[in-house]
């Protein structure tokens, strides 16, 4: 059993994380391997819990995972923007992974642009289904 709610809020606070730790004068030596690792674990769940939503088109509160990872998916876009545009403090440190960086990126926008897309439609399919026509409404009125 997937426990999305708690997933995605993990995920969100770890991409908080990535970006409060590279917003400080860390040394990278230290943390490169953890900052590596983290944009690898993130792009690849964050991917992973868009295709599981995509399945589960059934599930309930499905409107609200998607928003969730949504807009997990927009931070970690964040993060990756201000990676590869030397936004951080020790940004050049990381100049040789700029290509896997904007690779990343890249995918992120893609997985994004597909979200919403998913988000517009679950929308759409909700207001579709919670509509009573009249003749409905007048049958479950009557004593």
């Amino acid at each position: 059993m997937i426990h999305y709610q708690d997933d995605l809020f993990s995920l969100s606070v770890m991409v908080k994380s990535l970006d409060l730790i590279l917003s400080t004068d860390t040394d990278p030596d230290f943390f490169a391997g953890r900052v590596a690792g983290d944009l690898d674990f993130l792009d690849s769940s964050l991917k992973s819990f868009a295709t599981l939503l995509e399945q589960n088109t059934l599930l309930i509160e499905r409107a609200d995972y998607l928003k969730l990872l949504e807009r997990t998916t927009k931070s970690f876009i964040g993060v990756l923007d201000r990676l590869e545009g030397s936004g951080y403090p020790r940004a050049q440190a990381f100049a040789p992974e700029g290509s896997r960086i904007s690779a990343l990126s890249g995918a992120q926008r893609a997985l994004l642009s597909r979200l919403s897309e998913l988000l517009r439609d679950s929308l759409v399919e909700d207001a579709e289904t919670d509509l009573v026509s009249q003749d409905e409404l007048s049958e479950l009125l009557k004593e």
